[in-house]
């Protein structure tokens, strides 16, 4: 294939450059003397051949100087290794000529690496240096002098880079002495970050970046202070990982890690046990294509599982989950089925199909207003599909079985919170079998899908206002990995019946958090209007993680407690679940309500609640009877039958667990 033209002159280029080389060479040989210039013009053809060889071996002719790095200085070493010992075998040894000089060897090949070196990194800074004046000139205006916080490896990355996109870095600050007035680049530490905004005022800085990716939230924090006070523009960088891998640049400069807003630093559990219980087993994850479930998928797959099961009827986002773990070393061993956690029969089929021996339930509604609104769907996916689910999986063998909960199963003032915690007493009552049944309650997730962080940031970037309920209202939080690391550790340290909590810390008042991710994302608090909204239907102003009278008991894990309370019997319960499932059919919101409130006595509505009007109802054909109690159970039918309780319900759907 013939060479285009940016080739041949880059070629044309460099074999100009090592003639150049061979003649230098040659005449400081011979101090400036050109004697037998016979010899020397045999020689170069062999030279010349011998290092285009090399070069093309190397990759050296390719004419993209301005991304040049070290990369290209090995490969330039390599070829001019290469290329003089060819040099040297071909005329010593192949033509015989042992009066050509040792020392031009070694001469022509230093001077040979210096000028191919030096023309790419010449010509990298030309590039660059334009580039700079273009993005000025676009911009009109000569601004662009950026103080970069921190001057580690992170911190020299971005100063490499930031002449590319018209930045002009003119200083450090670190609080490392060791560190003091080092160069980065050429680029000094000026001084502790204490002293930023003095700093920033002196060199007339125009923007600040930020460059400590692995520095903890509660530090990270402190550093935004001190950057807003200097009253600059600011950014975070990216992960030192990402800059350092190209996976991410300058150009995408992160505005927040969710890390950040929590108050506290990420909890750390030890999963080394999880691997001993996955290793090897059928894992099925109900609610897959959900933020929760999605990261328990990633997380499992990397414990040697024998095949992960990704189940949600949601069918797009599980494709796209399927797109992301096939990526994964170990994502062969993933299967996705799309199916409704309601119809027992594809449950039984599929759990017997692939032999599941863990099931993690993270299927459910979980938006409070919403479920306020819609009280016979929120039974019949978060507490009627959980009975389904763990008596199909009992009936399959299962061993394990762990629901996800939530703090607002604590006094719930939510029918959402209701359910949940309807679901831990299911949980606990249900009798003890070789099927090990445990709940993991936590609060609020950040970054999942729907929740408040990725709200704020879009009205911080669309409309320039946050909408805040109350100016009070709290909430505990953790990152979707503390949440997963939670549901892989509760499945190891629980025993059937357990309700464990992850100790989060201390609430986070939501007001707090808008100014913090305000702040993060670089603007000044005056810049975003915060307005509040009041309290929506449902909600309550401070979440708890624990009732009164439960006793906190440690675990084998620090950061992990165990709830225990007074279990309800499973008669008693079974009693109470006949006549919810009656009233998910026919009865009013009110009726519902009121149930809800006699199994759940601590469910606080209030008189304040105004329910929406509900339309009127026609009489349905046919009354649906109580089921007697002894149906409650066996909320599936037993074989390929099924209960005529559960054939006159109408058909409804699970979303994925976010």
């Amino acid at each position: 294939m013939l060479l285009n033209q940016r080739t041949w002159s880059t070629v044309v280029l460099q074999g100009f450059l090592v003639l150049c080389s061979l003649g230098i060479a040659w005449t400081l040989r011979f101090e400036f003397s050109c004697p037998e210039p016979a010899l020397l013009f045999s020689a170069a053809p062999v030279l010349l051949i011998l290092r285009m060889a090399s070069m093309a071996r190397f990759g050296l002719f390719h004419g993209y100087w301005r991304y040049a790095g070290l990369s290209d200085a090995e490969d330039i070493l390599k070829s001019v290794g290469l290329g003089t010992a060819g040099f040297v075998v071909a005329i010593r040894y192949v033509l015989g000529i042992a009066k050509f000089p040792i020392s031009i060897y070694v001469l022509e090949a230093l001077l040979t690496g210096l000028l191919l070196g030096g023309v790419r990194f010449l010509s990298r800074a030309l590039v660059q240096r334009r580039w700079k004046m273009d993005r000025r000139r676009r911009h009109g205006d000569s601004s662009g002098r950026v103080l970069v916080v921190g001057a580690g490896a992170a911190a020299e990355t971005l100063i490499r880079e930031l002449p590319q996109h018209g930045f002009t870095p003119v200083g450090c600050v670190d609080d490392d002495p060791a560190k003091s007035k080092v160069k980065l680049h050429g680029v000094p530490v000026l001084g502790r970050i204490e002293q930023l905004p003095a700093l920033a005022s002196n060199y007339r800085i125009d923007e600040l970046m930020i460059a400590l990716p692995s520095v903890t939230g509660a530090r990270m924090r402190r550093i935004v202070e001190i950057c807003q006070n200097s009253h600059r523009k600011f950014k975070i960088v990216p992960g030192l990982q990402d800059l350092l891998q190209g996976t991410v640049t300058v150009g995408q400069l992160r505005e927040v890690q969710l890390e950040d807003l929590l108050g506290r630093d990420p909890v750390q559990l030890d999963l080394a046990a999880v691997r001993q219980d996955v290793a090897g087993k059928v894992v099925m994850v109900t609610g897959a294509a959900g933020s929760i479930g999605s990261e328990l998928c990633r997380q499992i797959l990397g414990y040697g599982p024998a095949r992960l099961i990704c189940l949600d009827q949601a069918e797009t986002p599980l494709f796209y989950l399927e797109l992301a773990l096939a990526k994964k070393p170990s994502g062969a061993r993933a299967t996705y089925c799309v199916a409704d956690i309601n119809d027992a029969s594809s449950m039984r089929r599929l759990l017997r199909q692939y032999g599941v021996h863990i099931v993690f339930h993270a299927a459910a509604y979980k938006h409070v207003p919403m479920m306020e609104a819609n009280l016979p769907e929120a039974l019949k996916n978060n507490v009627f599909a959980l009975l389904s689910l763990l008596d199909v999986a009992q009936e399959s063998e299962c061993e394990g079985f762990v629901l996800i909960s939530s703090d607002k199963a604590v006094h719930p003032s939510s029918f959402m919170g209701c359910t949940k915690r309807l679901g831990e007493l299911i949980v606990a009552a249900r009798p003890a079998s070789i099927m090990r049944c445990v709940s993991v309650r936590f609060g609020n997730v950040l970054g999942s899908q729907g929740s408040v962080v990725p709200i704020f940031q879009e009205q911080i970037r669309t409309t320039q206002r946050i909408t805040i309920t109350h100016p009070q209202i709290s909430r505990y939080f953790m990152t979707i990995p503390e949440a997963v690391s939670l549901v892989l550790q509760a499945y190891t340290v629980g025993n059937h019946g357990d309700v464990l909590v992850l100790d989060m810390g201390e609430p986070v008042r939501i007001l707090e958090l808008a100014k913090t991710l305000i702040r993060l994302s670089g603007k000044a608090e005056e810049e975003i209007e915060i307005t509040f909204t009041g309290l929506r239907a449902g909600e309550k102003l401070y979440e708890e993680l624990f009732y009164s009278s439960e006793e906190q008991l440690p675990t084998p894990s620090r950061k992990i407690r165990r709830a225990q309370s007074k279990r309800m019997s499973w008669q008693t319960l079974r009693e109470h679940l006949a006549g919810l499932t009656v009233l998910a059919a026919n009865g009013s919101e009110t009726s519902i309500r009121k149930k809800m409130k006699e199994i759940i006595p601590e469910y606080q509505y209030g008189t304040e609640f105004h329910a929406p009007p509900e339309p009127r109802r026609q009489p349905l054909p046919t009354f649906l009877p109580s089921p007697p109690p002894d149906c409650i159970p066996d909320l599936v039918a037993t074989a390929e039958t099924t209960n005529a309780w559960q054939t006159a319900r109408p058909a409804f759907s699970n979303p994925s667990s976010e």
